[in-house]
């Protein structure tokens, strides 16, 4: 119970902190592109530091880790509360990144070691998610968001500390292992072009929310519909096939980017924002049951799965703002619908292949 109760604070003071980037950003004065550069910071140290202690993970343990890396978080989390430039807001958020990506892998897999239903425990990341960002919304002030997201990791910390060794099984395998990449690729490649649509709209959705009329409690309320929204559906999902479930995610994801060019008000996101909920539910537990089942290297298994989500976070943002900045909104959820539906049609493609 107390490993549920630190992934939801985990993941609440992580959303906390991130809904609100691109909006401050942009009251520092930077542009379109350059919000893109600073959101993509978090995910290049997210990217670099999942894969390294994925792979820490399986050859030495997971509390360790996970201590260390709620510790860092706490202490990353609180200085985003003192970054005035666009530079010192590249720092901080890099070492966000950076702490999350110590302990998240270990995490994940210490609660299925302890014996819990992925679909279930992971829920408890999606409620982290909804709590956070409607968190957020409520409070709506920077510096009081940031400093509560660090207090939360602190929390996670001390409850850590009360963490017993489940025992795990060494696995040696390389840094950079490609036959696990092979192994898989099924799965990694397709989730990294649905993702990299995810974060090309998620880089502006506040803007985009505030575009149609939504204040910062609305905007806290509509991301709560879609990862709230997940912790229900995830409590039904473990007893279905994976497979099915990741296909499904995939092409419901696809067409949930292509509808958010319809809305005309902030109310009219909300049966997207339900779309994106079912979406995502399907799409993660079938993508990490697959994964889990398939291979004996847990950790770096997921450590990967997360890496392609940072890489994701590292130029979505990027390719996000030129086509903003060039475009605008609706020319970037086609462009996120058609790269998703392109990982369905490759992962279909690979199946068959066997």
């Amino acid at each position: 119970m107390r490993s549920n109760s630190i992934f939801f604070l985990s993941t609440t003071a992580t959303s906390m902190s991130m809904l609100f980037i691109p909006v401050i950003a942009k009251g520092m004065g930077a542009s379109d592109l350059m919000i893109g550069v600073i959101v993509s910071v978090y995910g290049l140290f997210l990217l670099l530091s999942m894969y390294l202690f994925g792979w820490v993970s399986d050859s030495r343990g997971r509390l360790a880790l996970i201590r260390a890396g709620m510790l860092l978080s706490a202490v990353a989390f609180m200085l985003q509360a003192f970054a005035d430039t666009e530079l010192t807001l590249i720092v901080a958020r890099s070492l966000c990144g950076l702490g999350v990506g110590v302990f998240y892998s270990s995490l994940v897999i210490y609660g299925v070691e302890s014996g819990k239903k992925l679909g279930k425990y992971t829920a408890y990341e999606s409620l982290g998610w909804g709590v956070g960002n409607l968190i957020a919304g409520i409070i709506a002030v920077y510096g009081q968001i940031f400093i509560l997201s660090s207090a939360m990791f602190m929390g996670c910390f001390i409850m850590s500390l009360k963490l017993k060794d489940v025992g795990f099984s060494k696995v040696k395998s390389p840094l950079i292992p490609l036959g696990v990449i092979r192994r898989n690729i099924n799965v990694y490649l397709p989730f990294l072009l649905r993702d990299t649509g995810a974060y090309c709209t998620w880089t502006f959705f506040p803007l985009y929310l505030i575009g149609l009329g939504a204040d910062s409690l609305w905007i806290g309320i509509l991301y709560f519909m879609n990862t709230g929204g997940q912790y229900f559906l995830k409590q039904y999902v473990d007893k279905y096939d994976p497979e099915k479930l990741f296909v499904w995610g995939l092409a419901i994801s696809s067409l949930a980017f292509y509808s958010y060019i319809f809305p005309r008000s902030y109310l009219q996101v909300i049966p997207v924002q339900v779309m994106i909920a079912v979406a995502w539910t399907t799409l993660s537990v079938g993508a990490m049951g697959l994964l889990t089942e398939r291979n004996n290297e847990k950790a770096q298994v997921i450590g990967l799965f997360s890496s392609t989500r940072g890489f994701a976070q590292i130029i979505a943002p990027l390719i996000g703002g030129v086509i903003v900045e060039y475009w605008g909104f609706t020319q970037l959820m086609l462009f996120s619908g058609t790269i998703t539906l392109l990982g369905l049609l490759i992962h279909l493609s690979l199946k068959r292949r066997g």
